[in-house]
């Protein structure tokens, strides 16, 4: 039998060995799942510079849905609630939905809000932080390109999103995409906010916000189908409070009253007429 001393050396050297063999495999671990994460937020193009489309873009207002609101949509508006409309079920990758609500502001009113990107930081779930990078108009399109960074909260991972938005007056939406230009954490996004006139409420609009979403694949299941069941809501519900802030500061700049500065409309707020 080997001397206890000997036993005890034997044993120091095998776990000695299982030690540094665990701290190898962890940090493999970690240089391939840093390797996953960087390979995910990958530039917005393919190969041929094309724009990478995991999604299709949405094409109708209110992705079509305007026309298709049955008597229980319409009462549930009227009763002051937010409707949301079948889309692509959310699943681990995301999902597509639109959303519905009326406002009591005119459609002037809502987007002054929609458009105003730089009040979007802790008013707007989420959103940490939104800055216009790129603004640019096209008077024979009629259109207005508007380029935004934004940081989004999403419980295990801050997102930075680089988004392109699209301005059409004539089509009552802002459509907007991943920027091409640069590099998001999002797979893919293609997105809508559409304003009409209330049909029947003078002064009121009926806004629709639809967005389809592809996010990493590493992110939790619950987490990404909590994001896409909330989003659309909690979207529609910072719409509806800007907008209705907006049209009654107004109103009251018009009655001879003065504002508070915090809901003053400013300068960037201003749209394509």
């Amino acid at each position: 039998m080997a001397p206890a001393s000997a036993d005890d050396d034997r044993k120091q050297t095998i776990n000695l060995a299982k030690s540094i063999l665990l701290k190898a495999l962890l940090a493999t671990s970690v240089v391939v799942a840093g390797a996953k994460i960087k390979a995910l937020a990958l530039p917005s193009t393919n190969a041929d510079g094309r724009p990478r489309r995991a999604v299709a873009p949405f094409t109708k207002p209110g992705d079509g849905w305007p026309s298709k609101l049955s008597k229980t949509h319409l009462a549930q508006l009227d009763d002051g609630k937010k409707v949301l409309l079948a889309g692509r079920e959310a699943n681990a990758g995301g999902g597509r939905g639109t959303a519905v609500c009326d406002v009591a502001a005119p459609p002037d009113s809502c987007w002054q809000a929609i458009l105003g990107f730089e009040r979007y930081a802790g008013r707007l779930a989420q959103c940490s932080s939104s800055s216009v990078y790129e603004r640019k108009k096209n008077v024979m399109a009629r259109s207005e390109t508007i380029k935004v960074h934004m940081k989004l909260a999403g419980g295990v991972k801050t997102f930075n999103c680089f988004y392109d938005h699209t301005y059409r007056p004539d089509k009552h939406t802002v459509t907007w995409t991943l920027d091409p230009d640069k590099k998001s954490d999002f797979l893919d996004v293609q997105g809508q906010w559409c304003v009409y006139k209330h049909p029947t409420k003078k002064n009121w609009s009926r806004v629709w916000y639809s967005a389809d979403v592809v996010l990493p694949p590493w992110l939790p299941r619950i987490v990404v189908v909590q994001l896409c069941k909330t989003s659309g809501t909690k979207a529609l519900q910072f719409a509806k409070k800007e907008a209705e802030a907006v049209y009654k500061s107004s109103s009251r700049f018009r009655g001879g009253f003065r504002l508070p500065s915090s809901l003053a409309p400013t300068p960037k707020m201003a749209h394509l007429r």
